[in-house]
């Protein structure tokens, strides 16, 4: 299978959920990052800052797709894949009852 096959949940929930989220709770003025380190690159750069962090990371996944074992790979792109789903999740629930 091709990257951009393999890194499809990983785009779906990772880049575009948690990305989409983050910018709308932000942007209500109502919430903060919970993330110490990310809350720090926000406040210095601000949150569009994360485009060019997730971006980053995809570069990333992919040396690891290049380099890694098949099994080693797919428990990377499925752990991010939880972790964007959970992200996402997170976002929505602080946006919707916040």
């Amino acid at each position: 299978m091709s990257f951009v096959g393999d890194i499809k949940l990983v785009l779906l929930l990772y880049i575009l959920g948690d990305t989409i989220t983050t910018f709308y709770a932000l942007g209500t003025g109502l919430f903060y990052e919970g993330n110490p380190v990310m809350f720090y690159i926000f406040t210095i750069y601000g949150y569009i800052s994360l485009i060019p962090l997730k971006i980053g990371f995809i570069f990333l996944l992919y040396h690891v797709y290049r380099n890694a074992d098949r099994y080693y790979w797919n428990i990377t792109r499925y752990a991010v894949s939880g972790i964007g789903l959970l992200a996402t999740v997170s976002n929505t629930m602080v946006i919707l009852h916040g």
